[in-house]
């Protein structure tokens, strides 16, 4: 069943297929809130899932509160031994991630289905913010 939260300047769509969690993401990602994605996003992962695809290509503002909740929502991907990628392939989005340098470690595609395909490869290793 879809679940769907707003916020007057954002709204977080998620659905599941096939063990994958959908994020599809709309309006702006800022400070004012973030909070929604988070809760969103870190409320549909379970150990039933495999995997967590965040689509945010029609995302119009991402500030630096949409970077921390991504990269908070990936660490507790890795946990729970899931796959995780985020599509998006409009500058609004990925300008920060360039300019932050966390766009590989998000595993940040231009499109859903290089998104899904990314999820859908065996992993190499895991993924933790704090190592080199």
């Amino acid at each position: 069943m879809p679940l769907d939260r707003q916020h007057p300047d954002v709204a977080v769509r998620t659905t599941r297929r096939r063990g994958v969690v959908f994020a599809h993401v709309r309006g702006e990602v800022d400070t004012a809130n973030y909070d929604v994605v988070r809760a969103e996003l870190l409320g549909c992962l379970d150990n039933g899932s495999t995997a967590l695809v965040v689509d945010l290509a029609d995302v119009e503002f991402f500030g630096s509160m949409g970077i921390a909740v991504l990269v908070e929502v990936r660490e507790h991907v890795d946990r729970l031994g899931m796959g995780f990628a985020v599509a998006a392939g409009h500058r609004v989005v990925v300008n920060p991630m360039r300019v932050t340098q966390v766009e590989r470690l998000l595993t940040l595609r231009p499109t859903l289905e290089d998104a899904i395909a990314a999820v859908e490869r065996p992993r190499e290793g895991g993924f933790s913010w704090w190592s080199p």
